[in-house]
Formats: structure tokens, C-alpha cells, sequence
């Protein structure tokens, strides 16, 4: 099975207080996020990880060792700070890619897109970077295109998703 999720930002106390995580301490948040991932993905699923995982490599690396499944990496802006030790962890980088899961064509990019390849196709976006920023023109943009996809941890639940869970979230979004 194929799964998503951005910006966890393990090891980041910052980004908790920022985007209002509702978790007592980095610990607690870290180890929430692991407990979840490790429920949802078993070791032979593949989770693409859009950006922005940890907030080191020394994190990253006893992180990785811990989550199930095999880990793609699409660079985030706060990727910047893994070092090669860290990125061995993962099976392949990338910038920004198309795949396939099952029928459908999904772009991933760390950033949000307006275009992408595909996109007059019936493609997805599948993102991350805005978080649950509500002041982000991005979110203001997005939350009206049905196949771009927000699969940041603060809007997904703090798991991986599959892509029909993040279009079930998006559909229940866009009936508000």
C-alpha cells in the first residue's frame, strides 16, 4: 500500500507551537507520531514523505529506524539539514515526481502547485509546506481545487493517509 505525509518536522519544538499541536512536549509529539505511523504502515508499504521530516539528522536517523515501511523523500525546505548518514535511511529522493497509485497520476511536491503533470488529466497534487495555516494564500487557493491534496501532518491526523483517505478529507473539507 502506498501512504502520504508532510511536514512532521520530528524533533521540532518550534513548528509544535507555531502550528498548535496538541501535544505536551517534543517527546510526547514525537512519539505520537511514531506510534501512529507504525499502527497504519506495515514494513513492506511504501510512505512518500513530502517534506520537511525532522528537524536534524541525529533525529531523523532514530526516527527512521523506528517507522515501518519504506520511506521516499520529497525534499522540503527543512530537509536542507540531513546529512548523507540521515538520507541513506530513505530508498530515493526527489524534488518533485509523478507516480502512479493504482488508477490515478500523483504529483508530489513539498510545495503547493497550481499546475502540475497531469493536472488537465484528472491527476492529483498531493503537498505539504502550509501546514494548517489559515493566513497562507496557498490554503486560501487550494481549499477550492478538489484534487489538490494537503497531506501535512497537522491537517491528516499526525498519520500516514492513502490517497483515497486524503481525497475522503478533502471531499468532507470542500461540503463545509
Amino acid at each position: 500500500m502506498i501512504f502520504y505525509i508532510a511536514d512532521n518536522h520530528f524533533g521540532d519544538e518550534r513548528v509544535m507551537r507555531l502550528a498548535k499541536r496538541p501535544f505536551r512536549s517534543v517527546n510526547d509529539m514525537d512519539d505520537t507520531m511514531i506510534s501512529l505511523w507504525n499502527k497504519k504502515v506495515g514494513v513492506a508499504d511504501v510512505v512518500y514523505v513530502v517534506g520537511d521530516f525532522a528537524i536534524d539528522s541525529q533525529v531523523a536517523i532514530k526516527t527512521l529506524e523506528q517507522l515501518n515501511g519504506q520511506k521516499i523523500l520529497i525534499w522540503g525546505n527543512h530537509d536542507v539539514y540531513l546529512d548523507e548518514q540521515a538520507i541513506q535511511y530513505f530508498e530515493s529522493t526527489s524534488t518533485i515526481c509523478t507516480i502512479k497509485d493504482g488508477a490515478y497520476s500523483v504529483t508530489l511536491c513539498h510545495y503547493p502547485l497550481l499546475s502540475y503533470e497531469n493536472s488537465v488529466y484528472g491527476g492529483y497534487h498531493v503537498f505539504g509546506h502550509i501546514h494548517n495555516n489559515p493566513q497562507d494564500i496557498a490554503t486560501k487557493i487550494i481549499s477550492s481545487l478538489p484534487r489538490h491534496l494537503n497531506c501535512g501532518a497537522d491537517v491528516i491526523g499526525f498519520m500516514p493517509k492513502t490517497l483515497q483517505e486524503l481525497i475522503c478529507l478533502k471531499e468532507q473539507a470542500m461540503s463545509f
